[in-house]
């Protein structure tokens, strides 16, 4: 110990004077180093608390989305769910057979697309036969309200009930149902895209599965 308290003393004898004119200046400067210091401090602490918030309720967030997806579920398709797992262009793809009595009677996808203002969750609920049974919109919270948020309006969406894959979103009031277009929202034309594009998805999935059958389950 002594001895290296003996190498230490050149290098604290020549750091010796930065120390001193850093504690110079706190002494100098204390009216403003003292609340620099508390906000510090402060700004740690909450991080820290932060922290330590998110690492306790991500459990308890995690539970509550899965509870309200499983709403949406039960809205949407009522039955026996089943989770899957299937491939798409190397991509993981998850989501649930829909039973009862022993039969499929569906599939159920949860699908995101950009919108207006950031992601659009959707969870699609499709027939058998590829056409779409029901929709449901998770969060279009990103979207300008009034406008991009008017896609969770059940006259919007379900638009979407009976369609196969490819559906347009058109503006202006006059979809062609035999083009298998919907109306768009007013005002909010790329946000009903992205719900579009979203339930395009989840059918392009369906008829994936439908194709290849039980493998994929």
């Amino acid at each position: 110990m002594k001895e290296l308290l003996n190498k230490l003393k050149p290098i604290l004898a020549k750091t010796k004077p930065f120390t001193d004119k850093i504690v110079a200046f706190f002494k100098k400067h204390s009216d403003i180093a003292r609340p620099t210091a508390v906000l510090t401090i402060i700004c740690i602490v909450v991080t820290l608390a932060l922290s330590s918030a998110n690492l306790l309720t991500k459990d308890t967030i995690a539970e509550l989305q899965l509870e309200n997806e499983k709403k949406a579920m039960e809205k949407l398709m009522k039955g026996e769910y089943e989770p899957a797992t299937m491939f798409v262009n190397e991509q993981k793809v998850d989501y649930h057979i829909v039973t009862k009595d022993g039969k499929t009677i569906g599939y159920i996808f949860k699908t995101t697309a950009k919108g207006y203002g950031g992601e659009i969750s959707v969870m699609t609920a499709v027939n058998p036969d590829a056409s779409v049974a029901a929709v449901e919109i998770l969060d279009a919270s990103s979207e300008t309200p009034g406008l991009g948020q008017n896609v969770t309006n059940e006259s919007f969406y379900k638009q979407y009930e009976g369609r196969p894959h490819n559906v347009v979103a058109i503006k202006g009031g006059n979809a062609d149902t035999a083009k298998n277009e919907i109306n768009a929202v007013t005002g909010a034309t790329i946000s009903s895209k992205a719900v579009t594009t979203a339930v395009n998805q989840a059918l392009e999935y369906a008829n994936e599965i439908i194709a290849k059958g039980d493998e994929l389950k």
